[in-house]
This record gives C-alpha cells, structure tokens and sequence, in this order.
C-alpha cells in the first residue's frame, strides 16, 4: 500500500515537471518570437487600406500596424491612450492627408516620429458642392490607377528614411503595381465597352470621385463626406430624380455606414441594390475585402454587375 502510494505521488511529480518544462519551453519560443519581432521596426499606417499597401511595400523587413481597426469608420475616429503606446515604437507614421484623418495633427504632435503624408504628392479632385466645396476629396486610393500612384510615394517616402531598403521596396513595389495594373486593365476594358447612358455610379458618400474621374463615369452621391452624412430632402430628392431620368440599374453604399437612405431611393425607383462597397476601412480576415487589392477587385466587381 505504501509502495503504491509511494509510486502515485512519483508520477503526479513527473506530470507536474513535464508540464512545468513544457511551460518554460513554451515561453522561450514566445520570447524568441518576441525579439526576433523586437528587432523590427515598426511602421504605423492611419487606417487599414494604407497599412495593407505598406505591409506590400515593406514586406517582411517591417512590422506594419493600423491605429483604425478593420470595420471601423475613420474620418470622424477619437485615438485613445492604447493607440499612443502602440505608436510609440513606431520610427515614421503614414497618413492619408486632405483632411481624410481629421485627428491626425493631434495625434502626431504627442509623438517623436517621422511622418509620410501621401496627399502631399497626389493631385486632389474637389469636392464641388455643400460646405465641403473646394476642398479636396480625400479617398484617391479607390481608383487602382491612383493605388499606383500610392505605391510609387510610399517607395520613394520609406527609401529616403531607409536608404538601404531601397531596392527592397522598389523590387515590392513593382511586383504590387503590376497585380494593381491588370486590375486598372480590365475595369477601363469593362467601362469602354458599357453602354454610355449606362455609366452612372450613384453612392451614398462622395467617396468614388478619382474612380470616376478616371473611368469616364458620372457620380452620383446623397452626400459628400461621411463625416457629414446628414442627408437634405433637396439632395434626395435630387438623387432621386437623376436615377429616374437616367434609368439607372443599381445604386450603392458604403460598408462603414447604413444603407437606409439609399433604400428610399431604391425603393422610389426601379433601381436595384447593388450592395456594399468598401471605402475607408477593409475588412476582417473572413470578409471580402481583407486587402487592398481584394477590396479593389470586390467593388468593381460589384460596379460590373450592377452597371452591365
């Protein structure tokens, strides 16, 4: 009896190493993981679609991160304290510009870090009417042709900073362009095809001026800026009306915001839905547009089918 007992409590002991070793082993793969992670830079990006072109351009020579989270609406977002500790360890931080981040001067003015504006090298389209008139429209990186463009200023922007990357981002960047390029391709081989009484883009936010700008299509919004998304019974009934007159198919809206106010003009038209496209955020790993380039491919599809 005593053996036996003597015999238990010798293999309790042995489990209890084992899971002890297993433990100690455990935590120093983690902090091998860790400091491999800690020998990184780190750059931080404004919002999703930009850090997911960064993560592109950079690869994996840095760690790239978000301060918005996918989903999340980003004119109008209030950085919190966690966001300032997360950018403490970065070397540079990436913003959009043209007033896309409105808390961006902010935000940056409480950290030691370089900063890339990207707007600083596009040429802007303005926004044409309400209290957003005259002022450039921040959202370029929704046409694939201006994506490129993107690209070509973060290339140039992280070799300044990294000169002994430069090859490296170059070599990204051009690999980036060319699956950006067949998309560019094949949507101005759709548009050229369209009938021109068909080519109508109407959206819920004047977020898709450089797309139609760089397509040949007309745009159509309820309103111009998301931050401002407080429709005028004038600017309905305006929308309304075009989508009458010009027997447009399909209207849509953004993925950041509800689609109720252009189901009033689906449903005094004969227009159809066309969905939800996706403007100032990506989405999650299990939605449509986990990446830029998923994002680009499942708006214009989404335009193709509606417009055809």
């Amino acid at each position: 009896m005593i053996i036996s007992g003597l015999i238990l409590i010798m293999k309790k002991n042995i489990l209890f190493l084992s899971f002890i070793l297993l433990i100690t082993l455990f935590a120093g793969s983690c902090k091998k993981i860790s400091n491999k992670n800690e020998s990184k830079e780190v750059i931080l990006a404004s919002f999703t679609v930009l850090a997911d072109m960064i993560r592109n351009v950079a690869n994996d020579d840095f760690i790239v991160r978000s301060i918005t989270k996918p989903g999340v609406e980003v004119h109008g977002y209030q950085p919190t304290p966690s966001d300032l500790v997360k950018a403490s360890s970065a070397f540079v931080f990436v913003d959009n510009g043209f007033g896309f981040e409105l808390w961006a001067e902010k935000f940056v003015s409480n950290l030691k870090v370089k900063r890339i504006t990207v707007a600083k090298d596009l040429d802007p389209v303005f926004i044409s009417e309400d209290f957003y008139k005259g002022k450039p429209n921040p959202h370029a990186w929704i046409s694939p042709k201006r994506g490129m463009l993107y690209v070509d200023i973060l290339v140039d922007s992280l070799s300044e900073l990294r000169p002994s990357k430069r090859k490296v981002f170059e070599e990204n960047g051009k690999i980036y362009k060319d699956k950006l390029s067949k998309i560019d391709k094949e949507f101005s081989l759709f548009i050229n095809n369209l009938n021109k009484d068909r080519r109508y883009l109407v959206s819920c936010e004047g977020a898709f001026s450089y797309l139609t700008n760089d397509y040949g299509l007309e745009e159509v919004y309820l309103w111009p800026v998301n931050a401002e998304s407080q429709i005028t019974p004038k600017k309905m009934a305006q929308t309304i009306s075009i989508v009458k007159d010009k027997n447009v198919p399909s209207v849509f809206c953004e993925s950041t915001v509800s689609n109720e106010s252009q189901m009033v003009v689906v449903n005094e038209t004969e227009a159809n839905f066309g969905g939800n496209l996706f403007v100032d955020s990506l989405s999650d790993d299990s939605g449509p547009a986990s990446s830029y380039i998923k994002m680009l491919e499942h708006n214009l599809d989404l335009i193709k089918k509606g417009l055809f």
